[in-house]
């Protein structure tokens, strides 16, 4: 059986295309959730705030030295708005954005000419947004979400083309194995937070973190109104067929590495 063979250049190339893919929707929706947090019902929870606080600096939305959002949610919101644009010089949303069309570029060779203008349109949309938002402090929070929807919504054309429309090989695999590293570092560290501060135990942050793993939708159909520990772990750490849960994170990973190019199966 012939194999395209991949490079060191474009293993690596194709490593980070999948982190940073994944690593632009993690600070997509984390910017969403708490944009939303700061005008809703639970924006008075401190264990809220603060989960999102550190979730915000851990994954580069906000600067270390910006008040928390329990401490001044106003200046906290107004500096994760600000962090957005990819000029910003943080690692937020817009750098994750470019960062992606880089690697991109670097395996324009593997990727169809469909899913590079994809990406472009994803980066220049979401950069022209940023740029444009309104001085207005009123204003500015719901034109930042806008903004993020539309780039949610192409990131998931994005992941979708990665998904259905590139040949299963090596290449791919470390595609794959960059996005659920990304994936899996990312959900843990917000789980372990969310259970040393104790925002779990709020509906509040409950529900953040089940929106932070995407499975909101898939949580609510399974176990309707309830907000408990056990539920929360066996949908979001343990469940084999929630592709947002750790394990079956994990349980991909693993069959990925197997499946690379001069591996034995089992080791």
């Amino acid at each position: 059986e012939h194999k395209r063979p991949v490079t060191s250049r474009a293993a690596e190339n194709l490593f980070w295309l999948g982190r940073y893919t994944e690593r632009a929707e993690n600070s997509v929706r984390l910017a969403q959730i708490a944009l939303r947090s700061l005008h809703g019902e639970d924006q008075s929870s401190p264990a809220l705030l603060n989960w999102l606080s550190e979730s915000a600096l851990k994954n580069g939305l906000v600067l270390p030295d910006v008040p928390s959002a329990a401490q001044s949610p106003r200046v906290f919101e107004r500096s994760l708005i600000a962090m957005l644009a990819p000029s910003s010089g943080a690692t937020s949303v817009g750098f994750n954005l470019r960062a992606l069309s880089q690697a991109a570029a670097s395996v324009r060779e593997r990727l169809s000419q469909e899913q590079r203008n994809l990406i472009e349109r994803v980066l220049d949309g979401f950069s022209d947004a940023s740029q444009q938002l309104s001085a207005d402090a009123e204003y500015a929070p719901q034109e930042a979400l806008n903004a993020l929807e539309l780039t949610s919504e192409g990131l998931a054309a994005i992941t979708g083309a990665q998904t259905d429309r590139m040949v299963r090989d090596d290449g791919w695999r470390l595609l794959s194995i960059g996005r659920h590293i990304e994936r899996l570092g990312t959900l843990s560290q917000a789980l372990a937070d969310g259970l040393r501060n104790h925002s779990l135990a709020e509906d509040g942050g409950f529900e953040a973190l089940v929106a932070l793993f995407d499975s909101t939708i898939t949580f609510h159909a399974q176990y309707q109104q309830r907000r408990d520990l056990p539920a929360l772990v066996d949908m979001l750490v343990l469940d084999r067929d929630n592709p947002r849960s750790l394990a079956w994170v994990l349980g991909t990973l693993r069959s990925r590495l197997s499946k690379l190019a001069n591996t034995v199966q089992g080791e």
